[in-house]
């Protein structure tokens, strides 16, 4: 009996989850918040998503 409501109780947090993200995802950006790029030129970690050489590699391929 307990293995089955832990099954369902963790079943219910995952069709929140779900829910919640769908629902997110759905909902527009606020004005003014559509391009919030970094210009980021301060630090030299080249595995941040920020770094503009990773920008530069996906204009080239398009």
């Amino acid at each position: 009996m307990k293995t089955i409501l832990a099954i369902l109780f963790f079943g219910i947090l995952l069709g929140i989850y779900i829910f919640l993200y769908l629902s997110n995802k759905k909902t527009p950006l606020p004005e003014g918040c559509e391009n919030l790029k970094a210009d980021c030129e301060g630090c030299h970690d080249f595995a941040c998503t920020n770094h503009p050489a990773h920008h530069r590699k996906k204009e080239e391929n398009q």
